[in-house]
């Protein structure tokens, strides 16, 4: 029975992976998803935002069941290995289906939250094998880039439901009963080139590789190194021995992932020898540093050929001062739980066009004020820096209910079913489950999942053995509630 679960949910995830399916590009993935509930005569609604309703009626006899919600998201986060060829909205995910994993050819795998969504698909599919209450299916744009799909969720569609179980956790025999708030930020400032002196002789691209990266929340207490960090860290060595004049600096993937690499081209009045011996000394500092958690570090140095501008002085130390000052990293412990991150913030990306340079920070709470210190204090830097900061609407933080009868249920259906207790857990994760309580205060909610490594990185893996429990611990639960 196991073995049939588990090819009848990979069968759902891989048409999943067919669809191209980044955050703000989910349009054809949603119409997928909106087909499939249509060809099988259930109603389904497709919202201006793209996020899909399904009504799934109870079984004979179950009508005055509670209601229940089903929830994921259907957007990924697309990164891709060095060297590696990907148009995250144009190509599909190529999956490696091994013994003990399913892993992605050189990208990330989506099975955050493609498994939860096709596992949700193949419980629909086989609903009259088991019996259940009223279910209502929801699936959300743009969970991994502002839950933009959750904010714009109209709350009649929460409105009746008793329990909601979100699929969006990352490990099973894990029970998340709350989660931390974040924010989206964005500092810019417009850029001043000028030509390159000519007594600048030396021009060079710097770059940083090797790091593990990986989730923002998930993996923040790992201790990975921060590209961009790193760069200007290199930046700052090179002006103790000279001048530098930076003429292009990049890095990171999405405000949600710890970047792996960046690199910067620029121009000094030192030799290329002294830049690379800088380089060499800096990867040498981290790699004695992280040994445990990040040792695969490479910082390499490259001659090129004279840029044709390079940023102003004054714009070189705006730039270099506020990544210096924003903090990027764990930020606070729980004073009552020592081992879990309480607040931390992302330096996720920094781009440079012709005209402005754009950071992309994540701050997370797992309680709201934290967020708000973190709004405050991002807005002082960027003043001092002359720079310009924009917040998206906060995502409050979920707060741990005690008294929740669906966590108890769960519970007691995981323990029984699989012979020993779950944790529970408030995450640092930032989940949509917040946003659906502030529409529906009455909802009492848990999130769960498969157990998934390495999410919103190309060594993301899904354990294999944790898909079928955890389709049986849903239909568990569903009956229980029937």
């Amino acid at each position: 029975m196991s073995e049939t679960i588990l090819n009848g949910v990979l069968a759902e995830f891989e048409k999943l992976a067919a669809i191209p399916r980044p955050s703000k590009h989910e349009q054809q993935v949603s119409n997928y998803l909106k087909s499939f509930f249509e060809q099988r005569g259930l109603k389904v609604v497709q919202d201006d935002c793209n996020n899909i309703i399904a009504e799934v009626p109870a079984s004979p006899g179950k009508e005055k069941s509670p209601l229940t919600i089903l929830q994921g998201h259907m957007d990924m986060v697309c990164v891709a290995r060095e060297g590696v060829a990907y148009e995250p909205t144009t190509d599909p995910i190529k999956l490696i289906r091994g013994e003990k994993f399913l892993e992605a050819q050189g990208t990330s795998l989506g099975a955050d939250n493609g498994i939860g969504v096709a596992e949700i698909l193949y419980l629909v599919d086989k609903r009259q094998s088991f019996e259940h209450g009223r279910l209502r299916i929801i699936f959300t744009t743009n969970e991994e880039q502002g839950m933009s799909g959750a904010l714009n969720l109209d709350k009649k569609f929460l409105n009746g439901a008793a329990y909601m179980i979100n699929c969006d956790s990352e490990r099973f025999g894990e029970i998340v009963a709350g989660c931390a708030g974040c924010v989206h930020a964005t500092l810019w400032r417009e850029l001043h080139y000028v030509r390159p002196d000519t007594k600048l002789g030396t021009n060079m691209i710097v770059r940083i590789s090797g790091l593990r990266g990986g989730h923002s929340g998930g993996e923040i207490a790992n201790g990975r190194i921060n590209a961009i960090k790193v760069a200007v860290a290199v930046m700052r060595q090179i002006t103790k021995h000279g001048k530098i004049r930076l003429s292009n600096l990049s890095g990171g993937t999405a405000f949600n992932v710890i970047p792996a690499e960046a690199e910067f081209v620029f121009a000094t009045d030192i030799a290329a020898m002294a830049v690379e011996d800088i380089c060499e000394k800096v990867e040498h500092e981290l790699r004695e540093i992280f040994a445990a958690t990040d040792p695969n570090i490479k910082i390499e140095a490259q001659v090129v050929r004279r840029p044709e501008k390079v940023l102003h002085a004054k714009d070189y130390e705006y730039l270099a001062n506020l990544i210096t000052l924003i903090h990027s990293g764990v930020y606070m412990l729980n004073p009552e739980t020592p081992a879990q991150v309480f607040a931390s913030a992302n330096l996720g990306m920094v781009h440079m066009d012709d005209e402005i340079v754009e950071l992309r920070i994540l701050p997370r709470g797992n309680v709201d004020a934290l967020v708000d210190e973190f709004i405050e204090g991002f807005t002082q830097a960027a003043r001092l820096c002359t720079f310009k900061s924009k917040f998206a609407t906060p995502t409050p933080a979920w707060a741990f209910n005690p008294k929740s009868k669906l966590l108890k249920l769960a519970t007691e259906v995981f323990t029984e079913q699989n012979g020993y207790a779950p944790t529970v857990e408030n995450t640092h994760m930032g989940l949509e489950t917040s946003i659906f309580l502030q529409k529906n205060r009455a909802l009492d909610i848990i999130s769960i999942g498969t157990t998934n490594e390495n999410i919103h990185s190309p060594n993301e893996r899904l354990h294999l053995d944790t898909v079928a429990p955890h389709v049986k611990f849903i239909i568990g639960m569903l009956e229980r509630i029937a």
